[in-house]
């Protein structure tokens, strides 16, 4: 077995099972990510077709390894479409302890014919034991302009488990701001907003924590960890990923002020 040194603050070109093998037992504070959905959307920019038969199989096979590599005290934020809850949720269930569903407002491009449009996304929050990292007052939200303070109740801010102030991510801007847009392209079709990725780890790890996505694509969760003085694993099977995962790293002290909510 490799040391985790040996793993630390390196984005890793492979397959993210295969990858994870190799890391050591109880190694990991936090896996934060956000994997392809498998619905079958054809991502005509990279040559992408998001679908594999034995998808299930294939996460549940990395959720445990993900159990295996977690520290006793460490959690699992993972991120998926709000149209597979009923086969994400009983495989979570199986090698992880519930927490709670978060629902961030992210509207999505696909128009059912027969069924409601989609407004949201979860991300999944378990952990390994009853015994977990949770900073409850590590980030707060703003007050809502209609905010009733009935009773003489004084406005708190502790976040709740409906993340409705992070906005995502479009095409159509200049690419000086986050996603690294040139003209209408993202450079990866489906980025994630750092500010997602920032309050679960602020929340669920502490400073010097090690932070794993096993599907980090262009690099967002490893953004986050760094501005927050935490140690990340990334990995991804796409080397155009890698590559501009490396950049937007580097990049961090001239954006950082732009990629968060404040």
């Amino acid at each position: 077995m490799i040391e985790i040194e040996e793993f630390l603050n390196k984005i890793i070109c492979g397959d993210s099972l295969e990858v994870m093998k190799n890391i050591p037992d109880n190694s990991i504070d936090l896996i934060f990510t956000d994997p392809p959905y498998n619905e079958k959307y054809n991502y005509r920019s990279i040559g992408f077709t998001d679908y594999r038969d034995d998808y299930y199989d294939f996460i549940e096979k990395c959720f445990i390894e993900m159990k295996r590599i977690l520290k006793n005290t460490g959690s699992i934020y993972f991120k998926h479409s709000s149209r597979q809850i009923h086969q994400i949720l009983p495989l979570m269930n199986k090698y992880f302890f519930y927490r709670n569903l978060i629902v961030w407002l992210n509207n999505s491009q696909a128009h059912p014919d027969n069924n409601y449009d989609s407004y949201y996304e979860p991300l999944f929050f378990y952990t390994k034991s009853d015994d977990y990292v949770f900073n409850k007052r590590a980030e707060f939200r703003k007050k809502p302009p209609n905010y009733w303070s009935g009773e003489g109740k004084e406005f708190v801010g502790l976040l709740n488990n409906m993340w409705y102030d992070i906005p995502r991510i479009v095409a159509g801007c200049v690419k000086t701001k986050e996603g690294m847009r040139d003209g209408n392209l993202k450079e990866h079709p489906c980025s994630m907003p750092v500010a997602l990725a920032r309050r679960a780890i602020l929340v669920s790890t502490n400073e010097n924590d090690i932070v794993l996505d096993p599907f980090i694509g262009s690099g967002t969760t490893a953004v986050a960890c760094k501005m927050l003085n935490r140690k990340y694993i990334g990995i991804e099977l796409n080397a155009d990923f890698c590559e501009i995962a490396g950049r937007k790293i580097k990049n961090i002290p001239e954006r950082i002020d732009k990629w968060c909510v404040k």
